[in-house]
């Protein structure tokens, strides 16, 4: 199933009154609000809301007495701060706002998500899109492994139950923690599984360094997809993430990843060894 056929967030549920400060709107908010709207979401009271099914709706509140409301109705919420509220403050969410400004509807709509466990897409190219794990995906998974030359120069995948204990660890711990990882490389139009690529922590010289990792089945190779995808990655992660740099590793006997990084602007390091492997290392840094 894609998330474009799966249930989806039709409720975000606000109380006026906690969204005003000194007798004006909370910076941000309004465009918030319109911007939830232009997709087709519907703003509504706490109150309407409560009476909507929870797996369709999003609380954003400032106090504590709705949040609980919403933890045992099992909602998705979203705590944010109010000085000038009066009521009960917030003392304790997974999720806490400092402010609107920087915040939209695709912001909302993964916080729901994450609460519904339906994984995140996370960009789109011309011709693929690229979106977390699921375990419902380890069928095809293991059919895009069995390709050949697949597990050349990547780790082989476990056998099915020590495979799911490990991707469902690493959708709680990667995905929901560090919002980044190895995403699935999906075609448009299809949503054929033609590869995995993203981003991963690495130690390198004792410190923690971010990783491109990327692999596409043989029957999409030398159609510039890897190219295509790499480039995307890069972008988010220059726009989205903290990181000042890339790291990539290849093997020196891996040639066709060797020729992607340079077309990619990586540039070589040197070579080092990891976990008692050889690896040549490229780097590029957000210009």
């Amino acid at each position: 199933m894609t998330n474009r056929q799966r249930k989806r967030l039709k409720y975000v549920l606000v109380q006026e009154i906690e969204i005003i400060e000194n007798g004006r709107y909370l910076t941000g908010i309004k465009e918030l609000l319109t911007d939830i709207t232009r997709h087709g979401i519907k703003v509504i009271s706490p109150t309407e809301g409560w009476k909507k099914p929870a797996d369709e709706c999003i609380l954003l509140a400032a106090t504590d007495l709705f949040l609980q409301k919403a933890r045992e109705r099992n909602m998705a919420a979203i705590a944010f701060e109010n000085k000038d509220y009066r009521g009960e403050k917030r003392t304790d969410s997974p999720v806490l706002l400092q402010g609107f400004e920087e915040i939209d509807y695709n912001y909302i709509e993964r916080i729901w998500k994450r609460k519904q466990g339906i994984p995140w897409e996370i960009l789109e190219t011309e011709r693929c899109y690229l979106r977390e794990l699921e375990l419902a995906d380890l069928d095809d998974l293991y059919e895009l492994y069995a390709g050949e030359g697949m597990t050349d120069y990547i780790e082989p995948l476990y056998s099915r139950k020590e495979e799911e204990e490990y991707q469902r660890a690493y959708i709680q711990s990667m995905y929901g923690f560090y919002e980044y990882g190895m995403w699935l490389v999906k075609e448009k139009g299809t949503d054929l599984l033609i590869g995995r690529a993203g981003l991963e922590h690495r130690e390198l010289n004792g410190e923690s360094e971010l990783e491109l990792g990327y692999a596409i089945a043989v029957s999409y190779q030398r159609q510039g997809y890897a190219l295509e995808v790499c480039r995307a990655i890069l972008d988010y992660a220059w726009e989205n993430l903290g990181y000042g740099q890339v790291n990539c590793l290849i093997e020196p006997e891996n040639t066709a990843s060797l020729g992607l990084v340079k077309k990619l602007g990586f540039i070589y390091k040197g070579r080092i060894e990891q976990e008692n492997r050889c690896y040549e290392r490229y780097v590029i840094s957000r210009a």
